[in-house]
């Protein structure tokens, strides 16, 4: 019987290592994920790809592509977390033949950048700031607008409060409201309700390999110290649970100037351009022209 109980007792304490393990290795590889393949750039559509490199403040080197449109418009394209600048490159088919310029970057950590921990949002910001100062310096005098997903529109936002992010116009789809609220609902996202328990004391890690708590990242609080002359269009899903409804609407109420939001019926976080491509095309050039920037 003690033998039993022996065997038992290092069994479960056995189990239980291996499951501590499984969630620091979580954790960790969310911080340092796997770098997707670029698979498409504007030099594929047809359309003129000048490969650049720029470094962060905190010396990162983030690389990209631009393509140099007519017109007075420059589009920062900033991607979502497990992508790359391949994202958003499609949308070159629709603004490039209207004469906008187009520049498309990895963030840290993704694609061919530098490798960095991956902050979903906060660190990026840097990126974004860099990016925005070499465009600056490429394009002078041109209207510039951040076209940018989830972990890049955070970035994108959290920019624009720092001197150097100031653009002319957001277009942000999916952003979260709070960094804590989007790493509780991760797992959800990913694995739906049963992965999402076993993984519940991420939570608990996660600030500590991030080296700060998630709960200090508020979007809809930098959107709020946005300019009143700063146009927002927001694309959100109705079935994401990363951003769900109710995190959008304060989102969207958190705007002091111009602001419309476009929700997606049924699509899940960064799906409705994908799912509803017809509608976003629209959208995102109504409000463009709207705003005198195309």
């Amino acid at each position: 019987m003690e033998i039993l109980i022996t065997v038992l007792v290092t069994l479960a304490v056995l189990l239980g290592l291996i499951y501590i393990g499984v969630i620091i290795g979580a954790v960790r590889a969310s911080l340092f994920p796997i770098r997707i393949h670029q698979f498409l750039s504007p030099g594929m559509m047809g359309f003129g790809q000048t490969n650049f490199e720029v470094k962060t403040d905190d010396d990162v080197a983030i690389r990209g592509w631009a393509t140099k449109g007519s017109g007075d418009l420059v589009v920062v394209c900033a991607h979502g977390y497990l992508v790359n600048r391949s994202q958003w490159v499609p949308v070159s088919q629709q603004l490039v033949p209207k004469g906008a310029s187009m520049v498309f970057f990895d963030h840290r950590g993704h694609g061919q950048s530098g490798k960095a921990k991956v902050t979903l949002g906060r660190d990026e910001r840097q990126d974004v700031l860099a990016v925005l100062k070499w465009v600056r310096a490429e394009f002078p005098g041109k209207k510039i607008v951040m076209l940018a997903s989830s972990m890049g529109a955070v970035a994108s936002c959290l920019a624009t409060q720092e001197p150097g992010g100031e653009v002319d116009a957001l277009v942000l789809d999916g952003p979260y409201r709070s960094m804590q609220e989007a790493s509780d609902a991760w797992w959800l996202f990913l694995g739906g309700a049963g992965v999402a328990k076993w993984m519940r004391p991420t939570a608990l890690v996660g600030p500590w390999l991030l080296g700060f708590k998630p709960g200090q990242i508020r979007v809809d609080l930098a959107l709020a110290k946005l300019g009143s002359h700063v146009p927002v269009l927001f694309f959100f899903g109705g079935a994401d649970p990363i951003v769900p409804l109710s995190s959008a609407k304060l989102l969207e109420e958190s705007v002091p100037g111009p602001v419309k939001a476009v929700t997606f019926e049924g699509a899940t976080h960064g799906a409705g351009c994908i799912q509803y491509p017809a509608i976003f095309r629209d959208e995102l050039e109504k409000f463009l022209v709207l705003h005198d920037l195309l």
